[in-house]
């Protein structure tokens, strides 16, 4: 079975969150980093595929379902280092013209801050 590391670290600004996955996110490994990103802590993240070398719907799903939370809540969400790989999923869904997707994590920070 495929395994999908989870790597979080505190961002720059206030009350960010970045997760850093490694390894193909899938039905079979997207339920502990579903988990974390229901954490009542968990507020503006970012979330780094740079690590994912593909996704599949129901990965496509945990990020678009956090995304509406974000969304709800007020939060910031920013997803950043997609390979052309991951990024052709967000293309064929036309979820590349909604969510927002950012070339480094610095760049995601960057518009946090303005």
């Amino acid at each position: 079975m495929d395994t999908m590391e989870v790597e979080q670290a505190p961002g720059l600004y206030p009350d960010t969150t970045i997760y850093r996955l490694k390894g193909p996110f899938v039905l079979g490994t997207m339920f502990s980093f579903q988990a974390a990103l229901r954490e009542p802590s968990v507020k503006n993240v970012i979330i780094d595929l740079s690590g994912v070398p593909y996704i599949d719907s129901a990965g496509l799903g945990v990020l678009l379902g956090h995304w509406s939370h974000s969304q709800r809540g007020g939060h910031k969400y920013a997803l950043t280092g997609m390979s052309p790989r991951v990024h052709t999923i967000f293309e064929i869904t036309k979820t590349d013209t909604v969510l927002p997707i950012f070339a480094t994590e610095a760049d995601a920070e960057a518009k946090f801050a303005s």
